[in-house]
């Protein structure tokens, strides 16, 4: 088999030893052990890796979150992801399926079985029409890169012409919307948004564009679709950046504070979660689940005396509310802290 760069991300060292013996034997010299999922992505945007192999189950980030973060990456959406396992589940075959991963390993690895799905990979990398079409595409963002739009244009629409590509698609509104065409932008995105119903980039294209156009209402919605397509795919930081952009288009939209609290609690900064939160209740204090969101944050920061009367206030509110009963019991009996 033909060498290439390999990236193995498992937290079980006796994993990664087990598998990057197998590749050894391969014959791949170019084997890179991670232990965390976060920073194997971060070793994918800084070495020119081939392929990644993942285990499911990981501390910091799944491999299922880190393929998602790879699919819905321009540079390395079409990187080959293995998920491994020791038991797969008929949901999790189904979900790994659907968010693009090359294949699933099961442990303990069976060096026949890996030989058998790198051999596969590498006949599929070799089909010469697919490596036609993957460097026309290179070559065409690279022509975006440089502002040479026409060009890119040209070799974008031989390719819809090819294949339904969401990628294609969304390219060609990407130089439309430059070029301030923006209602063909529009119509490519969509395009794209319709063959992809999860390609969050499209929905932000189209916001944007509508936004150009002066129909804020339009560009609101698909801005609220990509956050949160964003955040259901755990991207923290793209979901941030596009919350910020609705909170331009429109400060008083539905819920959005509550989703940047949302955002911010997940990433432990309790500080901007309680602030968006509280913007969130001036516009919505008849909102449940807004106080319920607070007291969370204020048991997050070990404050049971602020943390109470937020739930008290949700069941007021809300006397069907379940989980903040059943916090304010857990409190009452003192199971916090």
């Amino acid at each position: 088999m033909k060498d290439m760069s390999l990236l193995v991300v498992d937290e079980d060292p006796a994993a990664l030893g087990e598998i990057a013996d197998i590749m050894g034997g391969l014959g791949f010299t170019a084997v890179t052990q991670s232990d965390s999922a976060v920073n194997a992505w971060m070793t994918i945007q800084l070495k020119g890796i081939e392929c990644l192999i993942c285990a499911w189950e990981m501390p910091d980030m799944s491999g299922l979150s880190l393929l998602k973060i790879v699919r819905t990456s321009d540079k390395f959406m079409n990187l080959p992801v293995f998920l491994t396992h020791s038991a797969y589940t008929e949901g999790m075959v189904v979900v790994a399926g659907r968010e693009g991963v090359t294949g699933l390993m099961v442990r303990p690895f069976g060096q026949n079985n890996i030989r058998s799905k790198m051999e596969a990979l590498q006949s599929q990398v070799a089909d010469p029409a697919q490596k036609e079409t993957e460097d026309a595409l290179a070559s065409a963002l690279k022509l975006i890169e440089s502002e040479s739009y026409g060009t890119a244009l040209g070799i974008l629409e031989n390719l819809t012409k090819r294949e339904e590509n969401p990628e294609y698609h969304y390219n060609v509104g990407y130089i439309k919307a430059a070029q301030g065409h923006y209602t063909e932008a529009i119509q490519a995105f969509k395009k794209a948004a319709d063959i992809d119903r999860l390609f969050a980039k499209a929905f932000e294209g189209m916001g944007r564009a509508y936004r150009k156009l002066g129909k804020p209402e339009e560009a609101e919605k698909y801005m609220i679709r990509a956050a949160d397509i964003h955040m259901s795919k755990e991207n923290v930081e793209e979901a941030e950046a596009v919350l910020e952009e609705i909170k331009e288009i429109n400060p008083d939209t539905v819920n959005i504070y509550n989703s940047l609290g949302v955002l911010y609690r997940k990433k432990n900064d309790y500080e901007k979660a309680l602030y968006n939160y509280k913007k969130a209740l001036v516009i919505h204090p008849d909102r449940a689940r807004i106080h319920y969101n607070i007291g969370r944050i204020y048991i997050e920061m070990k404050d049971l005396e602020l943390a109470k009367p937020c739930f008290v206030k949700a069941l007021k509110l809300d006397p069907d509310f379940s989980d903040a009963k059943e916090v304010l019991d857990a409190i009452e009996l003192g199971a916090f802290f």
